[in-house]
């Protein structure tokens, strides 16, 4: 860095997004789904790699990213000029939040299982099934449900989603600032600010909050849809219902993360005396840290677990609902609200953002007074 408030081309390049991330996106993309076809032709399929074989893991496989994917990509064409906002910024913090941050969720997230488990090994997070499988679940243990979730999913999965917007710098000069106080950002042979992204524009970080999202939920897409159950069922019966599933899931986690985004945008983009400039940088994070947690609850509650025992020589079979039927179609009800509550938070706050034309809402008014000083 040559001078306060001034990028070397060097990191200029880096702070945008370089160009070669997305064709890197794309490469990692297609090895996978050559690993899948291997996975598949050795082991997932009994009788190898064959068409049907060849359909089934193809359409697995669309179902982690497919949602994600074109949905950032609409985005960003729809709402953006030519080269306002790089797509390699995208795809870096697509990457982060894919890579860095589902590491850190699984970790948390099986730390807090084992707790809540230890607790009460009858009815904790996973596993609401306190009169399972001869009764349905108390009342007591559907509470006790819906608060662990919030606490577990909820805030472990959209804090981390949340700091990889932090590396966020809304000017080349407090990406300077950030580099000079971060020792993090001094390591050899890395460009300075390595650590931050340049998001010169609410739209960007805007954006970046989709993204966000859909590179945490494309990542936990594998981990639902390749694991073992999944695997057997889809070869084994043709239910690709897991798979299919995870779409709703992608949309959700976009949204989520993309409204808590718009907060941010409007944190570090609106003049400080701004009315509608909210309190921190974390005051949009609350409501998709509780939209998390009740739509993993209302998909919990939902479940079937089928079980069938022996006893004196006599077959007893249950059908494993932790729920009767009508209370299945309340949470089923209760889980369709969730989603479109999210979709209408994040798309009040986004079109605000991107001047929807359509929606006949005026663009928010970013006063350039309202722009961080280049510094040092």
């Amino acid at each position: 860095m040559d001078e306060p408030g001034a990028l070397t081309p060097r990191t200029e390049r880096h702070v945008r997004g370089r160009k070669c991330w997305p064709k890197c996106w794309v490469v990692t993309f297609f090895m996978l789904y050559i690993g899948a076809l291997v996975m598949t032709s050795l082991r997932w399929c009994d009788k190898g790699l064959c068409v049907r074989s060849w359909w089934c893991v193809t359409r697995m496989y669309l179902c982690t990213f497919v949602a994600a994917l074109s949905w950032v990509w609409y985005l960003w064409r729809s709402t953006t000029r030519e080269g306002e906002v790089p797509l390699g910024l995208l795809v870096s913090i697509w990457f982060t939040t894919g890579t860095l941050s589902v590491a850190c969720c699984s970790v948390c997230n099986w730390a807090m299982v084992q707790l809540w488990a230890w607790m009460n090994p009858y009815c904790y997070i996973t596993y609401p099934a306190d009169n399972w499988p001869w009764g349905y679940t108390s009342g007591n243990c559907m509470m006790i449900n819906v608060v662990q979730w919030i606490l577990t999913a909820g805030i472990i999965e959209e804090s981390f989603k949340f700091v990889a917007l932090l590396r966020l710098r809304p000017s080349p000069g407090k990406v300077v600032q950030g580099a000079s106080c971060c020792w993090c950002c001094r390591l050899p042979f890395l460009p300075r600010a390595w650590l931050m992204r340049l998001a010169d524009s609410p739209i960007a970080v805007a954006l970046c909050g989709v993204a966000a999202g859909g590179g945490l939920a494309t990542t936990e897409n594998f981990m639902y849809i390749f694991n073992q159950d999944s695997i057997q069922k889809a070869f084994g019966q043709g239910d690709l219902e897991a798979a299919y599933g995870r779409i709703a899931a992608s949309f959700a986690h976009m949204v989520w993360t993309g409204y808590a985004a718009c907060g941010l945008a409007k944190w570090q983009f609106l003049a400080p005396g701004d009315p509608a400039r909210p309190r921190s940088r974390v005051s949009y994070l609350l409501a998709p840290i509780v939209l998390h947690g009740l739509y993993n609850w209302c998909s919990t509650l939902q479940r079937c677990e089928a079980y069938e025992e022996t006893y004196q020589g006599k077959l007893y079979k249950s059908d494993g609902c932790y729920l009767p039927p009508n209370w299945q179609m309340v949470f089923k009800a209760g889980h369709t609200v969730v989603m479109l509550s999210s979709f209408y938070l994040w798309h009040n706050e986004f079109s605000e953002i991107a001047g929807d034309e359509d929606e006949g809402q005026e663009p928010m008014a970013f006063e350039a007074s309202s722009l961080p000083v280049h510094s040092a």
